[in-house]
């Protein structure tokens, strides 16, 4: 028995209108009375002829329908009820929107302490993941002895974990689109948190190697949805502010969590590593149920049409996004033929994503390169990892000073600019990350002999420098494709963890063969060539973004 639920026009012939929904599916008028001759044991379909012989007359009118409906062929017949629900062609009226610009439900219209919390929470949930990333990256001389593997093996307990971060914009922003943003988030989060007691208690190499894997697919859900969360809460010049936290957010996990994972691997135990990523996750999880709440303006107003269908007993009542079905095909076309079809036609998003993903690879370059530096010093273990805070405070730096320049200088802008401000204003700050990071690397990589403390303040222009390339490039991104940013952010995504997950596999040997000095000098040399990118950028970056195809922008 089928039992199904349609809306049909008024002035539809309904007949009509179901085979058109239901190809295939429906006998046609005549076939109807073949069956009902040859199988007395068919229920009759009289009523079905008299039915759907005129049009619907009434707006508002339900009816149950009686049909029949092929399942293999004419010789096998099931039956079926359809409810249809006559609405008017006019649907302006029933179309469901805010209530006016200042309605409450409306994610842009939140209190400030209530957007403060949410960011704060959010932004965090993509902390605790890059924190799981790193964490683990002094344990691994631990790991490889432990469980007899050559070292190339333990590091592959970071590599792996970046590379299921490509995972994020595939599986989990369709399910944002279909299940609004919390319910895929929540997923994400939890089965990171849970994948880390496998690793806790492993007792092969092979265990941690999936549990870090899986990990980082579970965990690449809050890299897919927690940008666009922001995007539905602010208007330009705030939104700004919360990505940028969020992009520190990524980076600072990443370079504390070494620290953290020093002392508990040499002074407690490194599957404590594991543990203490768990505890973290958690704790935001636990919470995330009092603090964040659904921000997608899709799923808002489908629950709230949904809400005042049943209250005014007026089923035409619907939001607009209901008035197109998400198929695979839709899935399929945004999320994987769409981001491909970008990357291949917009040089903006190939140069942007380029220079990030050498920025994202340096920095946990850095993980394998920092123990080498300061262990040869004579320092312990775990003293090795402490230069990671100067990398911390460079980042927090990067973003005080991109908060600040995004409510002074780029504020005063757009406010003195007639029209929609142009993304090539959120470019300055790069530059000068841009220009700060090669001298960095040189200065990190040419006082290899010299007094410690030189070296920590090359680490922290370097995560100065890092950081305000990383934070104004993903706003950049964000600004020039808008609408399509969802797309253009989940392939930048993806080619940044397949590629920066082999940087920390490399590390090691690239450092054994040429030395700290000239492998710093290698990098250096990499990101003085991209130094022109963002200057070129901001100058005629209107023009280059009419080389990519106008929809798209």
């Amino acid at each position: 028995m089928f039992l199904r639920e349609l809306q049909v026009p008024v002035n539809h012939d309904c007949w009509t209108f179901l085979q058109e929904r239901e190809e295939g599916l429906l006998l046609t008028l005549d076939e109807v009375n073949d069956v009902n001759q040859s199988h007395s044991d068919t229920p009759n379909p009289v009523s079905t002829p008299l039915l759907f012989g005129t049009n619907c007359p009434k707006s508002g009118q339900i009816l149950t329908c009686f049909l029949l409906v092929h399942t293999t062929n004419l010789h096998r017949v099931a039956c079926g009820f359809w409810t249809l629900t006559i609405y008017p062609q006019d649907q302006g009226n029933n179309i469901v929107d805010w209530d006016g610009p200042d309605d409450p439900e409306n994610p842009r219209n939140w209190p400030a302490r209530k957007k403060f919390v949410f960011v704060l929470v959010t932004s965090g949930m993509i902390q605790a993941v890059s924190f799981g990333s790193s964490v683990i990256a002094p344990s691994q001389k631990i790991i490889a002895a432990d469980f007899d593997v050559p070292l190339p093996v333990a590091q592959l307990t970071v590599s792996l974990w970046i590379l299921g971060l490509f995972a994020g914009p595939i599986f989990f922003g369709p399910l944002s689109e279909i299940y609004g943003h919390v319910v895929p988030l929540t997923i994400g989060m939890s089965g990171m948190a849970l994948f880390q007691i496998p690793i806790a208690v492993a007792t092969n190499i092979q265990t941690i190697l999936v549990g870090r894997f899986l990990s980082g697919v579970f965990g690449s859900s809050s890299f897919a949805i927690v940008s666009g969360m922001y995007v539905e809460l602010y208007e330009p010049t705030p939104r700004g502010v919360a990505l940028a936290l969020a992009s520190i957010s990524i980076n600072v996990g990443a370079s504390i969590a070494p620290i953290a994972g020093a002392f508990l691997s040499y002074n407690v135990h490194w599957r404590w590593t594991a543990w203490i990523t768990l505890i973290f996750a958690a704790f935001l999880l636990f919470i995330s149920i009092f603090t964040v709440q659904e921000s997608s303006t899709r799923k808002i107003l489908r629950s709230k049409a949904a809400r005042l269908r049943y209250e005014t007993r007026n089923w035409a009542l619907h939001s607009k996004s209901e008035e197109t079905q998400i198929g695979f095909s839709d899935i399929a076309q945004r999320y994987l033929t769409k981001p491909i079809r970008m990357f291949a036609t917009e040089p903006i998003l190939v140069i942007v994503t380029l220079y990030l993903t050498l920025v994202y690879g340096t920095l946990y370059l850095s993980f394998q390169a920092f123990p080498i530096v300061y262990l040869n010093r004579g320092w312990s273990p775990t003293s090795s990892s402490l230069p990671f805070l100067a990398v911390t405070l460079g980042i927090l730096s990067a973003f005080i000073l991109c908060s600040i320049f995004m409510l002074t200088w780029y504020k005063k802008r757009v406010s003195q600019f007639d029209g929609p401000p142009l993304p090539e204003w959120r470019l300055p700050p790069m530059i000068a990350g841009a220009l700060t990071l090669p001298p960095s690397l040189l200065w990190f990589g040419w006082t290899v002999n010299s007094h410690w403390i030189s070296q920590v303040f090359a680490t922290y222009f370097i995560g100065l420098s890092l950081m305000l390339i990383f934070i104004c490039g993903i706003i950049y991104i964000v600004d020039v494709y808008q609408k399509h940013a969802n797309s253009a952010m989940s392939i930048h995504v993806v080619f940044r963890s397949l590629v920066a997950s082999s940087f920390p596999l490399w590390a090691a040997p690239m450092y054994a063969r040429l030395g700290v000095t000239w492998a710093c000098s290698v990098l250096a040399l990499l990101s003085f060539v991209l130094v022109p990118a963002p200057i070129l950028l901001f100058l005629f970056g209107h023009k280059v973004r009419r080389w990519g195809i106008s929809s798209f922008q």
